[in-house]
């Protein structure tokens, strides 16, 4: 009787990690950036491309509490230009895949000469809904090359179209036009 408990036990053990699988997996679908309309939000109509000049002076500039921030629509792809026009951000990312590290390759330039965005210390909001975030994976962001960023990890714990946005000097104040703060948000497809 022992020996047929133990059997069961060792089979209901099994049967379970057949149902649930391992979390880690490297195989199955792999989600990534949603495919949409390119955002044209800097763009102007003769063609031009409208660009916020920053000054790194006014990042710790004291101002009054004006409230929430205000993000720009979530966008499509995997670059544009972001929320205030300050920088143009592109990212890849490893394989999405739910339960899994994820990592975001962000570079970032500034859209008023095209130069690398250095020092923008870049981190990602990540969510599902007003009420899921992701997890706390222990995020953390590498500067490699000036204004190349690695930024993760980032777990996805469920399915469906999430958003990821990128901050740049998040440790900036965000209420003066020419704060070096910004952020572009992405949909990222977690099958």
């Amino acid at each position: 009787m022992r020996t047929d408990m133990k059997a069961l036990s060792v089979g209901a053990i099994a049967a379970a990690l057949a149902v649930f699988g391992c979390s880690t997996s490297d195989s199955g679908p792999t989600g990534g950036p949603v495919a949409g309309a390119q955002d044209t939000h800097c763009d102007l109509p003769d063609g031009g491309l409208q660009a916020q000049v920053t000054h790194i002076s006014t990042c710790n500039l004291p101002v009054q509490d004006a409230g929430p921030t205000v993000y720009g629509a979530t966008m499509f792809n995997s670059e544009a230009n972001d929320d205030d026009c300050k920088y143009h951000v592109g990212f890849r990312v490893s394989p999405v895949r739910q339960n899994t590290n994820v990592t975001f390759t962000v570079t970032a330039t500034t859209l008023v000469d095209g130069q690398p965005a250095t020092g923008a210390d870049v981190i990602a909001e990540v969510f599902l809904n007003d009420t899921h975030p992701a997890p706390n994976s222990g995020q953390k962001t590498v500067e490699s090359l000036g204004g190349l960023y690695q930024v993760g990890p980032i777990q996805f714990d469920s399915p469906g179209q999430w958003t990821v946005r990128f901050h740049l000097h998040q440790n900036c104040q965000d209420q003066t036009p020419d704060s070096p703060h910004g952020h572009a948000a992405f949909f990222i497809a977690v099958p």
